[in-house]
């Protein structure tokens, strides 16, 4: 059996966690409960669990602030799955960096959302347990060894760099470069069944791992189900956007053919120190909000940016779910739901920003259609569903009126 812990402030969630499954008959076994992390900590270090169900906002200790305790006592077990809300876009990309397998919305739990995050959950649990056999590795199990390696290094678990250098040596890894940057990718997939955003993951993941290193030196490493990081020493920092741009944006031309799932790319600052990657990766990932309409390929500054106003960051975090949703209905009213804004605030927001709430949906809109345009054969009808249009009509208008010309004539341009 699998060893399951459940860490919740709210006693009515505990309770209906327990009775959501059926523990027993999926291999799963409940050892104990807290409504705190203090308490859940303490008996982490004496249960021994091999699944973190966690709450991110709890009394005492947050469910983050949890994790990363037990990264420091354990850099695998126990593995976290990590219960959050639409408000709490930051804690989720801390969850991530601590390792978190999934993270599900509270609101929208099911049995099904649980049981898809519970079976990849268990795969990386029995997958460690395969590591720490005293029996010798089959085969493949290298390339488990030097995932965990990068996931450590990204989560800053190695404080001593002797450790560091016995691990990269164990795997005939060699990090001499005078330059470290890491690129982050995000899937643009909306919100799919868990099932198949899983297998769409590691299938993306796979073929990156594959694909990149026929271009330049690098290495690939799964995050979560919608990100995978790549790991790339440099010998000129200077060469950093010419370098990677064509890699990055023909990277993500020969996914989009495999897997018709566009990728948006944020490149981490440079650093002179391998041992902080992790650094390097957080950056990105704290930019990724920021990422204009149609960009697919940023580049962080060297030096850390000033945080942006409370309102702008409120700004990108909308702009990213509509990027991520051209497909369907983005009223002003629906978007501000999502956020719990009132329309006329979420409307104040983007007009300060610079382009109304409608402008940009239309702008995303049409630069995805583009990038369809340029990378499919799909035609003008069924880009126009695609991303989001009520008709071809009016697609067709909207796309002229900020192009300039027709889809079909921006299509002939293309082609010609």
């Amino acid at each position: 059996m699998i060893r399951v812990y459940l860490a919740d402030d709210e006693p009515l969630v505990l309770i209906g966690m327990q009775g959501i499954l059926d523990w027993a008959s999926l291999g799963f076994e409940i050892v104990g409960t807290a409504g705190n992390g203090a308490d859940a900590l303490r008996d982490i270090g004496s249960l021994h669990p091999d699944i973190v169900i966690t709450d991110i906002m709890m009394p005492l200790m947050d469910g983050l602030e949890l994790a990363e305790a037990c990264r420091k006592q354990d850099p695998a077990l126990p593995v976290f799955i990590v219960l959050t809300s639409y408000e709490q876009i930051d804690y989720v990309k801390r969850s991530i960096r601590f390792g978190a397998v999934e993270y599900l919305n509270k609101m929208d739990l099911t049995a099904q959302s649980l049981t898809a995050a519970m079976e990849r959950a268990k795969k990386l649990v029995e997958k460690e347990m395969v590591l720490r056999a005293p029996a010798a590795p089959p085969t493949g199990s290298m390339e488990m060894y030097r995932e965990r390696m990068f996931l450590q290094l990204y989560g800053g678990l190695f404080t001593e760099r002797s450790a560091f250098d016995r691990a990269a040596e164990e795997l005939s890894l060699r990090f001499d470069a005078p330059y470290y940057t890491v690129a982050l990718a995000e899937l643009q997939c909306g919100d799919e069944d868990t099932d198949r955003l899983s297998g769409l993951s590691a299938g993306v993941t796979g073929m990156a791992a594959k694909t990149m290193p026929r271009y330049l030196p690098c290495w690939v490493t799964g995050m979560d189900l919608r990100h995978f990081s790549v790991l790339i020493p440099l010998e000129d920092r200077q060469e950093l956007e010419a370098r990677l741009t064509p890699v990055l944006e023909k990277t993500g031309e020969i996914l989009y053919k495999y897997f018709s799932t566009p990728l948006y790319w944020v490149v981490g600052p440079p650093v002179t120190d391998i041992l902080q990657a992790g650094r390097s990766q957080q950056t990105a990932f704290d930019a990724l909000p920021l990422l204009g309409a149609g960009q697919t390929v940023c580049f962080c500054p060297d030096s850390p940016a000033v945080s942006p106003d409370p309102r702008t960051r409120l700004v990108a975090q909308a702009q990213e779910y509509i990027r991520r949703n051209l497909d369907k209905r983005l009223s002003l009213n629906d978007v501000a739901s999502v956020f719990n804004f009132s329309p006329n605030y979420l409307s104040q927001l983007f007009s300060q920003n610079g382009s109304s709430f409608v402008e940009f949906v239309s702008r995303a809109r049409v630069d995805t259609a583009k990038h369809l345009m340029a990378t499919t054969d799909l035609k003008v009808y069924e880009i126009s569903e695609r991303v989001g249009f009520e008709s071809a009509f009016y697609f067709s208008k909207v796309f002229k009126k900020i192009e300039g010309v027709s889809p079909r004539e921006y299509m002939k341009k293309l082609r010609s």
